[in-house]
């Protein structure tokens, strides 16, 4: 979840003005977490709060309802509905925002049950489900296994099976899970740190922020977050959402 949360603080200015640059900075001026991460810190209440997924995303982004970036147009459309109804995405929106789940429920049928809860409220289509679901796991699976790439790679091919052979960047802004988690599975198992990772995630292009906060999650349960990077994040973090990731990270252990 910190990583979640600081990769999307790293991704965010260049989610409409992608760079490549492979030295720009990690840390600078102008960045803040975006919708990603209210929508992560959302489901994260909900797990304290144990109020149904769909009530938490909707009290905690009315709360916060002119992130950096703003919320996407489907999201928002049912963020600002007097009826929330399913809309059958498969945007990364349920992949960016599940990783708290893959932190708060050990026993893995129960992780995979709770990641699709997540989903199913706005992202029912079936690759918005497997996209959360894939994240969730692949967090779950690095807090218990962290030296165990080969287990993570037979993981991922369960959800993406030709994953390793799918390269195609970021740049023309693909933002569905089926495209996106491929890509953040292969710079998670490439990279060599989080920072690593981040950096090369960025450098694809397209929807920055989000694929920051996808592949930051799973690559902070593998490696952890760097202190100076998740502090420049949660400085960005007002107090109403510092209160519940304090509360999270200190009843659930989170560590990256």
């Amino acid at each position: 979840m910190i990583g979640a949360l600081t990769g999307d603080y790293i991704g965010s200015i260049y989610e409409f003005c992608n760079t490549q640059d492979p030295y720009f900075p990690l840390v600078e001026s102008g960045k803040s977490i975006t919708d990603d991460s209210i929508c992560t810190i959302a489901i994260a209440n909900a797990i304290l709060e144990n109020i149904p997924y769909e009530d938490a995303l909707k009290v905690v982004c009315l709360r916060h309802p002119f992130p950096m970036g703003g919320y996407g147009s489907g999201f928002g459309h049912w963020l600002w509905s007097d009826r929330p109804y399913q809309y059958n995405s498969c945007g990364n929106g349920s992949a960016m925002r599940v990783s708290a789940i893959g932190w708060a429920f050990e026993k893995e049928d129960v992780m995979l049950r709770e990641a699709e809860r997540s989903a199913m409220c706005t992202h029912n289509h079936k690759e918005g489900i497997k996209g959360a679901q894939a994240t969730a796991h692949a967090v779950w699976f690095f807090r218990h296994y962290k030296s165990d790439l080969e287990g993570f790679r037979r993981l991922m091919t369960q959800y993406y099976p030709e994953w390793e052979m799918y390269y195609k960047p970021f740049r023309e802004y693909n933002a569905y899970c089926q495209n996106t988690l491929p890509l953040c599975i292969q710079e998670v198992v490439y990279g060599t740190s989080y920072e690593d990772t981040i950096r090369n995630t960025i450098l694809c292009g397209g929807d920055s922020d989000t694929n920051g906060a996808i592949a930051g999650a799973i690559a902070g349960a593998r490696w952890g977050v760097p202190l100076d990077l998740w502090h420049s994040a949660y400085s960005t973090i007002d107090d109403d959402l510092k209160s519940i990731v304090d509360k999270f990270i200190t009843k659930f252990n989170v560590t990256g």
